[in-house]
């Protein structure tokens, strides 16, 4: 199959495949985040702290889209429609959490660094994060609980660098903000790492069943 025939032919899933994905999770959260930047103080702190729990929670909710119950009624193979659904999924929450962003940064008090670059990387690092967790348990189940599960180890993750000795998550005016980001950006490979041996292993894992 030419590269051109398997591009068309993707293209196709794409309608059927975002019918499949569960929604509903970008449904509460969307709102709930949106709701949240509009009614917090727009100061530094609360800025950072929306911003974050935004990416984090729009994470957990891309997740849910790595939920296939399909894989076993249909001849399209599995690691298509998984990066079919991480490539939606990635692109619903990016679009969300910068509508997200958007709002604090017009309701920012005049003059303050809103950061962001380094916000968006961590957010990226986040959200695939949040597709990889439930990606990984999406190898060996297919239902909604898998989404649950995948979500709880990424908010957990999120929770135990609270507990780091190190700076995980400083403000753009902290003298600590170039260097986090530059580990944040050596640290993005590793969700993406994991996310393409799930789509992958999956398949196989399919297929040996």
């Amino acid at each position: 199959m030419s590269v051109t025939t398997f591009a068309r032919a993707t293209g196709c899933l794409v309608k059927p495949v975002s019918r499949a994905v569960d929604w509903v999770p970008f449904a509460v959260a969307v709102p709930a985040i949106l709701a949240l930047a509009l009614v917090t103080e727009a100061e530094p702190v609360t800025l950072a702290a929306t911003v974050r729990l935004g990416a984090l929670l729009l994470g957990a909710a891309a997740g849910f889209a790595m939920v296939d119950p399909v894989a076993v009624v249909t001849p399209v193979p599995r690691w298509v429609r998984q990066w079919l659904r991480t490539t939606l999924a990635f692109a619903a929450a990016a679009v969300a959490w910068c509508v997200v962003f958007a709002v604090l940064a017009f309701r920012a008090v005049p003059g303050v660094d809103t950061g962001f670059g380094g916000y968006a990387l961590e957010a990226a690092v986040c959200v695939s994060a949040g597709l990889a967790c439930t990606a990984v348990v999406a190898t060996r189940r297919a239902d909604r609980m898998t989404g649950a599960v995948g979500a709880a180890v990424l908010l957990a993750v999120a929770a135990s660098t609270l507990f780091y000795e190190g700076r995980v998550w400083p403000l753009p005016e902290e003298p600590e903000w170039a260097a986090v980001h530059q580990a944040w950006l050596f640290a993005f490979p590793v969700p993406l790492t994991i996310l393409t041996l799930a789509n992958g292993w999956a398949e196989r894992v399919t297929a040996s069943a």
